[in-house]
C-alpha cells in the first residue's frame, strides 16, 4: 500500500538526516542559525512533538495534550522517533481500510476546527516534517556542512 511505503519512507528520512547531523557533534545540533526553529535541536523538537500530536488526532483525540519531547542530542532523537514510529506502526496496523478514510474531527493548536481522513492526516504529518528535513539541511549548511539527500527516489533504491 502506498500508505505503507510512505511512512517506511518517513521513517528512513528522519533516522538518515539524525544520523548525518550526529556525525557533527552536539555542538552543531544545538548550534544557532537562521531559519524558522533557532537550531537543528529546537527544529526536531517541534518534528516529533506535532507527530505525536498528530497520532493522537488519528486516535480520536479532538484536542489532546501537548507533549513536548526534549531530545537533548541528535541519538536521543533517533531513540525517540523509533519509540514513536514503533508505536504509529502498532497503531496503524491495526486499522482496516475504512477506518483509514474514516472522517476524525479535531481543533488545532490555534483553536481551530478541522475534519480529515486518518490517512489525510497521515500524509499531513509526513509533509510537514519533510519541509523541516529541508530547513535541517539549510542550517547545515549554514554552519559549513554538507547535507545529505532525503528525497523519495533513494529511499527504494537503498531499500529494495
Amino acid at each position: 500500500m502506498l500508505r505503507d511505503k510512505l511512512f517506511a519512507y518517513h521513517q528512513w528520512a528522519t533516522q538518515r538526516i539524525l544520523s548525518h547531523t550526529e556525525q557533527f557533534g552536539d555542538e552543531i545540533y544545538t548550534k544557532e542559525g537562521e531559519s524558522s526553529f533557532p537550531s537543528i535541536k529546537e527544529t526536531i523538537s517541534h518534528i516529533i512533538t506535532v507527530e505525536k500530536l498528530w497520532l493522537l488526532r488519528m486516535t480520536g483525540i479532538e484536542k489532546p495534550e501537548v507533549e513536548y519531547f526534549h531530545v537533548e542530542t541528535a541519538g536521543d532523537a533517533k531513540q525517540a522517533f523509533m519509540l514513536l514510529h514503533a508505536e504509529m506502526e502498532l497503531y496503524f496496523s491495526s486499522l482496516s481500510e475504512d477506518q483509514w478514510q474514516e472522517i476524525m474531527p479535531f481543533t488545532n493548536l490555534k483553536g481551530k476546527s478541522f475534519i480529515e481522513t486518518r490517512e489525510e492526516m497521515l500524509f499531513t504529518f509526513i509533509n510537514h516534517a519533510s519541509y523541516h528535513r529541508g530547513q535541517i539541511t539549510s542550517l547545515l549548511r549554514q554552519f559549513g556542512k554538507e547535507g545529505t539527500t532525503v528525497d523519495y527516489i533513494y529511499f527504494p533504491k537503498e531499500n529494495r
